[in-house]
């Protein structure tokens, strides 16, 4: 076994086998511990012994043991021994680890050394390993260097260890002066592209602490909008100038990447105004505000001249994008953004399509037409080698399709189905879903080009179709209004699977065979009694009982679901023929599972057996043609599938992450034990049972007795006249009204009122540590279509300022990705 490193992994990698692999690993394992414990070993070996070990590590492999021994290393005053343990303690060790008690005063120590490497080497490390307790204890060695040094290079070390400090203990934001900065901006000798980079660095850390505490005072007594906020954006108007000059044609030489002057500087400076601007709305801030105009038109120019053929040049544009639609700036810039966006889509960079579909996906609320404008560009990518780009574009044409484009948007997509093969099962489902739902949501006028389109769904990719779909498109077909749409719709399967091209339909094509089997049952007399030379040899009451007589024998009785529809279609299909011979044949069908070992089976074909045998006039009474069918989706019914109101898992911590504090937050948790069944009877003639959803525990149940947090029937929510509007977006309003605050509870009343269609939405409500909240379920549903409301109620107990956290996620138009929106509101009243 070799001595060195390269010798290491060459004999890991020439194993033959996992064993002789693991045999290597284990032997050198054990000789590296033996070898640091040895006190006399030579540095240069030590090193060699470390420099394994982060092999190791990097095979995922144990190397706890050599922990110390890199801490030991630090302590050299040999720079090689330095930076090879610096190296293996950012590795090894992080900042939950007890041994980074040692590294305080070793950091402490080399941030005061004479070479400048080694100060850069502590610096670095506590950035990546700085606990609690160690930013506390050497920010103000961090702090000292930052004010004195006027080397460029250990300022922008030192910056971006403060901005690692400072975001993890949010009390040193008391002792932060922002004159330091001012000086460092004002000294052009010092102020150098990487020094730059260390200033947008800390103020990202500060602002971003900014929006996770909002408005509320921190525990610290910081206010944050006047004793942070107002002095940070004196900065703001040498951001603009600077951000300006650097997009400028003036290209420094030091920093050019393909034509583009410092695209890292830039696309950091561009996300730290986005958070001035951010963090400014949030507090209402006039210093960051009066800005915005200023900021809008440098954006502008930023689009204009930046050159978007050029891998630099997209990523600046990439970040001006991300802005634009964070801030929901002007419809102008937001078109510029979407056009940005699809010129994307032309090139031939796979992990720029990637990102461009991805982003156009989460603009469409906002920017609905002007994405629609690039279908083009869209349908594309549908074509593209690349599994995920299709995927993303897949997702991106339903999320566009509306009346105006649907017959063009899908008869594309049914030329993307045509080329899928068994190894895109996921894009098939995916668009046989959404396909389905399509024709939920949007009236067709032409219902036979409707009909079309499923009959080459089934006729392509039936055998993907799960049986949920393919009872969703037997309700398409049973509510289709023209009897000549149902019967052409049957011939043309008929004539597929009886022709000569039934070859075609495969055995394993099970949603074809399902619903012309259900199709024959229903509406065989509409195609038997026609007099249709064209059809007549190949279509008659002999061929379609011979088919469902063939059939079955396809198929074995572990599939169970297409032998039922067999026996109700044969027993259907035995009023509409009138040959004795055919009508014997059907019931001998029915008959021939009657001792079949499925228990369910064998009872359907006895009941069955008993309707065969009634007169033809009650056979037809009983047997007719099914009536409209009015759909039950989940989307819009709660009672399939309830919205949750809060997650109780604690260790989410989804309540802390709202409020900004620890991990103390309380908040009430609903749970579904309590659940009544649904009569199922009544639901399939149509009347929908409420289904109780609120539970509360111990004493609190007593006392909300009289909250009415059961959901009811659905029926329309009106707005009342004292609600406030306490939200404002894109995608919704929400009002709030305050019903009582009295002897330490309030009961308030939350209406969402959808600008777009929305389902599945989720609130998520917080309130301070000395306040508890039992949150009610949705009303009516969790689905709200244009310009409905539904109203949630709310019980807070507890003392102190009547004030919310709340965070929303739902889904927009049917798309897969999830929307979030936050956002706070302080009543006037105190419990």
């Amino acid at each position: 076994m070799g001595s060195s490193l390269r010798s290491f992994i060459k004999d890991v990698r020439g194993a033959k086998t996992l064993a002789d692999e693991r045999a290597i690993i284990t032997k050198q394992s054990a000789k590296i511990r033996t070898k640091l414990r040895d006190d006399h070993l030579p540095h240069e070996k030590r090193r060699v012994n470390i420099q394994k070990l982060l092999y190791l590590y990097i095979l995922g492999e144990k190397t706890h043991f050599g922990q110390v021994e890199c801490i030991n290393l630090i302590a050299s005053d040999d720079f090689v021994d330095k930076r090879l343990g610096y190296l293996a303690a950012t590795l090894l060790l992080d900042e939950s680890e007890d041994l980074l008690t040692l590294l305080t005063n070793m950091l402490n120590n080399d941030l005061h050394h004479p070479n400048k490497y080694a100060v850069s080497l502590a610096l670095t490390s506590l950035g990546f390993l700085s606990s609690p307790e160690l930013a506390r204890d050497l920010y103000p060695d961090v702090e000292n260097i930052i004010k004195n040094s006027k080397d460029p290079f250990l300022l922008k070390k030192a910056l971006q260890c403060a901005a690692k400090l400072i975001f993890k203990d949010v009390s040193l934001l008391e002792i932060f002066n922002i004159e330091d900065i001012t000086k460092i901006l004002a000294n052009h000798s010092v102020c150098t592209h990487g020094v730059l980079l260390g200033v947008a660095k800390i103020l990202q850390s500060i602002l971003s602490i900014g929006l996770n505490r909002g408005n509320d005072d921190g525990e610290d007594g910081v206010d944050y909008n006047s004793d942070v906020l107002s002095p940070l954006s004196l900065l703001l108007r040498d951001f603009f100038v600077r951000l300006e000059n650097l997009n400028s044609k003036n290209i420094e030489p030091g920093y050019d990447v393909q034509g583009i002057c410092d695209p890292f500087l830039q696309c950091e400076m561009i996300y730290t105004l986005k958070l001035y601007f951010q963090v400014g709305e949030l507090l209402d801030s006039k210093h960051v505000l009066d800005y915005k105009n200023n900021f809008c038109d440098l954006l502008t120019r930023i689009a204009t001249n930046t050159d978007s053929t050029k891998n630099s040049g997209q990523a600046i544009l990439y970040e001006t994008v991300k802005t634009i639609f964070s801030l929901n700036l002007n419809q102008p810039l937001r078109v510029l953004g979407v056009n940005i966006l699809a010129k994307f889509l032309t090139g031939k960079e796979n992990n720029t399509k990637y990102v461009s579909l991805n982003t156009l996906l989460n603009v469409v609320p906002q920017e609905p037409t002007a994405v629609q404008r690039h279908r083009k560009f869209i349908s594309h990518c549908l074509q593209d080698s690349d599994v995920s780009i299709r995927m993303r574009a897949l997702e991106l044409s339903f999320a566009i399709l509306d009346d105006s484009n649907l017959v063009d948007s899908v008869n594309e997509l049914m030329k993307f189905l045509a080329k899928q093969d068994e190894d895109s099962k996921d894009l098939i489902v995916y668009s046989i879903d959404h396909l389905v739902d399509t024709f939920d949501f949007h009236t067709v006028k032409d219902e036979g080009w409707k009909l079309d389109i499923f009959l080459n769904v089934l006729k392509m990719v039936g055998s993907f179709i799960n049986y949920e779909k393919i009872n969703d498109i037997l309700i398409i077909i049973n509510n289709t209004t023209q009897l000549s749409d149902k019967s052409d719709f049957l011939r043309k399967l008929l004539t597929i699977s009886l022709g000569e091209k039934s070859i075609e339909i495969t055995d394993e094509n099970i949603g074809w065979q399902l619903v012309l089997i259900w199709c024959i049952g229903e509406y065989g007399d509409l195609i038997l009694n026609q007099n249709d030379e064209s059809s007549t040899n190949i279509i008659n009451e002999s061929s379609v009982t011979n088919y469902l007589l063939n059939i079955k024998e396809s198929y074995t009785t572990t599939n169970h679901k297409i032998f039922n529809y067999i026996l109700t279609a044969a027993l259907k299909l035995s009023i509409k023929v009138h040959d004795p011979k055919n009508i014997e044949q059907l019931r001998q069908l029915i008959l021939g599972y009657s001792d079949s070992s499925d228990l369910l089976l064998q009872t359907k074909c006895n009941q069955y057996e008993i309707f065969f045998n009634q007169p033809v006039s009650v056979r037809k009474v009983i047997l007719e043609t099914m009536p409209k069918f009015e759909k039950i989706n989940e989307k819009q019914n709660n009672i399939k599938k309830p919205s949750k109101s809060l997650i109780s898992d604690e260790s989410t911590n989804l309540i802390s992450d709202l409020l900004g504090d620890d991990s103390k937050t309380e908040a009430k948790t609903l749970k579904s034990d309590n659940v009544q069944p649904i009569d199922l009877l009544e639901e399939i003639f149509g009347e929908k049972k409420a289904v109780n959803q609120s539970v509360k525990s111990g004493e609190e149940q007593e006392k909300s007795a009289d909250l009415p947090l059961q959901s009811t029937k659905n029926s329309n929510v009106i707005l009342p006249s004292d609600a406030v509007k306490i939200h404002d977006s894109t995608s919704l309003n929400v009002y709030a009204s305050l019903l009582s605050a009295n002897a330490g509870q309030a009961h308030i009343e939350l209406y969402f009122q959808a600008k777009l269609p929305m389902s599945d939405l989720q609130t998520f409500c917080a309130v301070p540590k000395t306040q508890k909240l039992t949150l009610g379920q949705l009303h009516p549903s969790s689905t709200i279509e244009v310009n409905q409301i539904c109203k949630q109620l709310l019980k807070i107990s507890g003392s102190g300022k009547l004030k919310l956290r709340v965070k929303l996620n739902f889904h927009l138009n049917g798309s897969l990705s999830t929307t979030n929106e936050q956002f706070d509101h302080k009543f006037d009243k105190t419990l």
